[in-house]
């Protein structure tokens, strides 16, 4: 029973960054309907500046926030300038024409990382304070992943009140909704859709931040990332936030199973969900027809 809540536990945690990162893809395409691709690069870029910013040494905890939140900031004013530059002249085009100057801009700011940062996998240290594991009922948790849960559980509840507590959230769903009636009833789009590419992007480099200290830092980390965080998008169902909470907690818990109980499936369970997704419920666990309106 120990081994199953321990895998519970790291699953959950797991799922967070997953969550981040998809929370972001989702309010890009609710308000804009840009299934963007460069948010895999802006992942990784996230994970970069956080390893610059600390050096590889093993961080305070008030440094680790500090650096958290400049790569959440360098993050986000790079998806500004993408805003400004590419996609606001594409959202009136085609779903094709977005999705390849998406590609195209995952391509150029992976081939920028590169020139930065090289092609050598870089390692950040843990916080010494946050390296270690606690005992909880009998069973060890690593605190680490007590740090992923906590700050899960505010971004959700702060996007949640972002989303159905401001008068910018009403913006947000009332433009996700219908843009042109948003806009007969005075709500001005344009500064709608700017906050909202550069709050998902920044949350995009945020999620890679946090995973930072806990895996490899390369340019590969781009691919893989809007993989997993497109499959949480499509199995808790596009635009939908409470959606991408779910099905990042259910493919970091699969994932964390499949290590702990049977290794032959692990990079298989995130498959494994999505199939299975798509065959009960093809729109997704928690879609809805009208996206962030119901967020």
């Amino acid at each position: 029973m120990g081994e199953i809540v321990a895998a519970l536990v790291a699953g959950v945690a797991g799922g967070v960054p997953l969550f981040v990162v998809a929370s972001g893809l989702t309010l890009i395409y609710g308000v804009m309907r840009v299934l963007n691709f460069a948010h895999g690069a802006l992942f990784a870029l996230g994970a970069f500046v956080l390893a610059t910013v600390l050096g590889g040494a093993a961080p305070s905890p008030l440094m680790l926030v500090v650096a958290l939140l400049v790569a959440a900031v360098v993050v986000g004013a790079v998806g500004a300038v993408s805003e400004v530059t590419i996609f606001r002249r594409l959202y009136t085009r085609d779903h094709t024409t977005t999705l390849l100057a998406s590609y195209a801009l995952l391509l150029t700011l992976g081939g920028l990382t590169e020139q930065i940062w090289g092609v050598t996998p870089r390692s950040q240290a843990q916080a010494i304070e946050l390296a270690g594991a606690v005992g909880i009922g009998g069973i060890r948790v690593a605190v680490y992943d007590l740090v992923l849960i906590g700050i899960g559980l505010v971004l959700a509840a702060g996007l949640t009140v972002l989303l159905r507590r401001s008068s910018f959230g009403q913006n947000i769903r009332a433009v996700a909704h219908d843009e042109t009636m948003a806009r007969a009833l005075g709500v001005r789009a344009r500064r709608v859709q700017l906050p909202v590419f550069v709050l998902g992007s920044a949350l995009a480099g945020l999620a890679g931040a946090l995973i930072a200290p806990l895996v490899s830092i390369e340019p590969g980390l781009a691919p893989t990332f809007v993989v997993q965080s497109f499959a949480v998008v499509i199995i808790g169902g596009l635009g939908s936030i409470p959606g991408a909470l779910v099905a990042a907690l259910l493919i970091g818990v699969l994932e964390s199973f499949a290590v702990s109980f049977q290794p032959g499936l692990v990079g298989f369970s995130l498959y494994i969900g999505v199939a299975a997704v798509l065959l009960l419920r093809p729109g997704g666990l928690l879609s809805t027809s009208s996206g962030l309106r119901e967020a």
